[in-house]
């Protein structure tokens, strides 16, 4: 009956686009029966800037797009997003690739895939109260600093990045606190307006958002050009697609998925005005949603267009990571491109 329907000659449609239309009706039934990809991810959040992309994926489709249904498991910072990839309880993590780098000082299976940030934003906060007494980071000796995450063993980007500015500064380890209050903006901002933190090493949007609020004040910003340069590897690559090596030893089918997903998002990105990344990602709270608009529109570099690794924000990454964990034999030899694994988005100068 579809045979006939479909050739009979009253129809008017050329030979071949009745045969197209026959396969693909024939096909219907395979294509309903196949199986749906499971994949999953962790990722520190919900609503850090530098992962949005991650929660942009299933809001557009890009997963659905390509065969698969990604499940977003969130994390206090890039270490416990690892251990949970490590410890099988997901197939990725999105992390800072300085944090992917320390955790990789023990674990030779971890590797980068590809890249997704390409401009890292994070910001050293000051509670608004000590605005006029702290002016350098010199005055912060002493004080409380809240992090994301704290670990001795695995250090988080942002942990690094207090290192660095610190002793840059002039303030060595040991001659402050740190204390672990996660990336909720209740956490932060309660912490900052209640005086148990002095300062945090915080991330956009809620750092333009505790500015506005005048919770905190910004005394660094790497998103800054000019005070950029004045930190070794500023540039580094803040967020990036972690894997195992042993599990791609075995099946690639799941990475190869992921990455096309990836692309598609940064492509979808790449070609969406901020106004319709907000829209995307669904933020109901006006005023938040504008903070976001506000820093995608000032930071246009953030994220990357095509997944590919950049050679210049690997040795940018590299010296980073070096130089922010003086005195340690195990990173000052580390190199870079052993982790990196570009078989599927390549690299470029």
């Amino acid at each position: 009956m579809i045979a006939n329907t479909l050739f009979r000659k009253p129809s008017g449609l050329p030979f071949m686009r009745r045969v197209a239309a026959l396969l693909a009706f024939a096909l219907i039934p395979i294509m309903a029966c196949g199986e749906v990809m499971q994949l999953s991810v962790s990722v520190p959040g919900p609503n850090a800037a530098s992962y949005y992309p991650v929660e942009l994926i299933s809001k557009i489709g890009a997963d659905k797009a390509e065969g698969a249904t990604l499940r977003v498991v969130f994390s206090p910072g890039g270490p416990a997003a690892i251990d949970d990839m490590m410890h099988n309880n997901v197939d990725f993590a999105v992390v800072g690739l300085p944090a992917a780098m320390s955790v990789r000082l023990k674990d030779k299976r971890v590797v980068a895939l590809a890249a997704i940030n390409d401009l890292p934003l994070y910001v050293l906060l000051v509670r608004q109260g000590l605005k006029g007494e702290v002016k350098s980071i010199a005055d912060l000796k002493g004080r409380t600093i809240g992090l994301h995450s704290n670990s001795t063993a695995n250090k988080s980007t942002s942990q690094q990045v207090l290192e660095l500015m610190f002793r840059r500064g002039g303030v060595p380890p040991g001659s402050y606190h740190v204390v672990g209050i996660g990336r909720r903006w209740e956490s932060e901002s309660l912490m900052l307006k209640s005086g148990a933190v002095d300062a945090v090493i915080g991330d956009e949007p809620h750092a333009t958002h505790m500015a506005n609020s005048k919770i905190a004040f910004p005394l660094v910003h790497l998103g800054d050009a000019q005070t950029a340069r004045q930190y070794a590897g500023a540039g580094f690559l803040r967020g990036a697609l972690i894997g195992r090596s042993d599990k791609l030893e075995k099946d690639t089918a799941k990475a190869e998925t992921m990455i096309r997903i990836i692309k598609r998002t940064l492509t979808w990105i790449a070609t969406h005005t901020p106004e319709e990344f907000a829209n995307a990602l669904g933020i109901a709270d006006a005023d938040e949603k504008q903070k976001l608009i506000a820093v995608l529109r000032k930071y246009p570099r953030q994220y990357s267009k095509d997944a590919a690794f950049s050679n210049a924000q690997l040795r940018e990454t590299e010296i980073f990571f070096i130089d922010s964990q003086a005195g340690n034999p195990a990173a000052e030899s580390f190199r870079i491109d052993t982790m990196i694994d570009a078989r599927w988005v390549g690299k470029k100068d």
